[in-house]
């Protein structure tokens, strides 16, 4: 039951960190479209380049989440690929569950300096918002991708193939 119910909640973390990421990234393009088209004019919308650098945040730290559970980020495998299955399932669950520290022990070390910036009342200077606001994203994107690391060492331990993600079996030939 509980394992059920862990599915359908990542599948629907899938479906807000997909439409976020893809909103994210189209109007991120479309800024900074129109800011270099302003500038070609000399026009200048100072708002556009922190709210860039605010999506720009938001575009990493949620597309961490979202490589972690496809096996889409960069990982140096040359000596996993060539190990013998059993191997592979050791070392998967090794670094998937070291990787899930660091990813939580970050996620921990980010709220403690978004705390730090909402203490400090530091604002955007432009947008006139809380600097903090811009950067929350931060510690739930680390935390998601320790989320996610978890049910790749639980997806492991669970099953008799090779997990690389908690979505992605692995599948070198």
């Amino acid at each position: 039951m509980a394992v059920d119910l862990l599915k359908v909640l990542n599948k629907f973390l899938r479906k807000i960190e997909e439409a976020v990421l893809c909103f994210g990234v189209g109007l991120l393009a479309l800024l900074l479209i129109v800011n270099a088209v302003a500038r070609k004019t000399g026009t200048l919308f100072h708002f556009i380049d922190e709210l860039s650098m605010f999506l720009v945040i938001l575009i990493t730290f949620l597309g961490i989440s979202y490589a972690v559970r496809e096996a889409s980020h960069v990982r140096m495998s040359a000596i996993y690929d060539v190990s013998p299955e059993k191997v592979k399932k050791i070392m998967i669950l090794a670094i998937s569950a070291v990787s899930a520290v660091v990813m939580i022990y970050m996620g921990y070390l980010s709220v403690e300096y978004v705390l730090r910036m909402r203490s400090l009342g530091q604002m955007a200077p432009t947008l006139g918002m809380p600097y903090w606001i811009g950067i929350i994203i931060v510690p739930v994107g680390f935390f998601l991708a320790g989320v996610q690391y978890i049910l790749t060492v639980l997806k492991n331990l669970t099953t008799k193939e090779v997990w690389v993600g908690s979505e992605k079996q692995s599948e070198y030939e």
